[in-house]
């Protein structure tokens, strides 16, 4: 018997109270209850509080848009008007002039040798319709390119002429409308000329044909560049053009000391004629400043090494002609062979 009793009194001491479980569970879940109820208060008031930020940023929008607008009513814009330059922005108007000037000078007269050179391989290398039509395409090219000369240079005239009216005092209102429109008449002006009237006196343009007609005619003088370009309405007649035409000279390659085809030539400055840069450094002799009689026929001229320039168009175009007068000679050759 004591030893049941031992056992029921061990099963009593190892088994919890249930007034001690029941006092355990309601202060445990309490807390929880009350962050759960906390964390729903806050996501309730959140959006409230989301929805009030939004009405007073769109309030304050309101107010902002509302007092740009009484700005805009209330400020008139005043009606400024263009102001006449003076003469120290007279300056930067001519010195837009220049720039001008330096995009025709440097950039766009480079072209014209170009075209020349290409003109002269045409002439030599087609033959028969093909070739006249290119060579009048080549001949367009020319044109065009003469005629963008003449757009620059009424931009680089028209800025002169606005630089001397502001040097001299005068109030010019509303430039680029004066600028634009003394561009325009410009270009009106020369727009209305005739072929003849606007290409004929060009250098440019009798060098380039000059080229053309000597491969065609070697060593024969090329006639006046205006018989070259066929008469338009508004040129004058032939009998009634008072003015004098100068046909074109032959090009000679030759260098007057040595008479063969021109090597590396310098060309004089005082006089214009050219030589081989060999024999013209041997005959003036080793001193720069010291002057002689031109050797070329006829030239009452005198030179120094100073005078001299080297000439590098020149000598593109001496070693073109000698070409060309070595192919007549093999030519000739052929020619001249019978065949039995």
């Amino acid at each position: 018997m004591p030893v049941a009793s031992s056992s029921r009194t061990g099963k009593r001491h190892r088994r919890a109270p249930s007034s001690d479980i029941e006092e355990d569970g309601p202060s445990q879940a309490r807390p929880r209850r009350e962050e759960e109820d906390v964390e729903m208060d806050e996501e309730e008031q959140q959006p409230r509080r989301s929805k009030k930020d939004k009405k007073k940023k769109k309030a304050h929008q309101d107010d902002s848009d509302a007092e740009d607008n009484v700005d805009d009513e209330d400020i008139p814009v005043p009606d400024i008007k263009d102001q006449p330059l003076d003469r120290v922005l007279g300056q930067k108007v001519h010195g837009l002039s220049g720039d001008w000037g330096v995009l025709r000078e440097k950039a766009h007269a480079q072209s014209y040798t170009f075209i020349r050179e290409v003109g002269a391989a045409v002439a030599e290398f087609t033959e028969g319709e093909k070739g006249e039509k290119a060579l009048a395409t080549v001949d367009s090219l020319m044109r065009d390119l003469l005629d963008t000369e003449q757009e620059l240079s009424s931009h680089e005239q028209a800025l002169d002429d606005l630089y001397n009216r502001i040097s001299k005092g005068e109030e010019i209102v509303g430039i680029t409308d004066a600028y634009e429109k003394l561009v325009k008449d410009k270009m009106n002006a020369y727009n209305a000329r005739t072929s003849r009237q606007k290409y004929a006196k060009s250098d440019h343009y009798q060098q380039f044909k000059q080229a053309i007609y000597e491969v065609h005619h070697p060593d024969t003088a090329m006639p006046p560049v205006v018989d070259l370009i066929p008469r338009e309405d508004g040129d004058v007649s032939d009998d009634d053009d008072d003015e004098v035409q100068i046909g074109g000279v032959t090009q000679d390659y030759k260098c007057p000391l040595t008479l063969t085809i021109l090597v590396d030539p310098l060309t004089s400055k005082e006089c214009g004629h050219s030589y081989s840069a060999a024999a013209i450094r041997a005959y003036l002799g080793p001193s720069r400043t010291r002057y002689k009689d031109c050797p070329a026929t006829g030239c009452r001229k005198q030179i120094c090494l100073n005078d001299l320039e080297e000439d590098k168009v020149l000598a593109r175009r001496a070693k073109e002609a000698a070409r060309r007068e070595r192919a007549r000679e093999e030519d000739s050759d052929d020619d001249g062979e019978v065949i039995e």
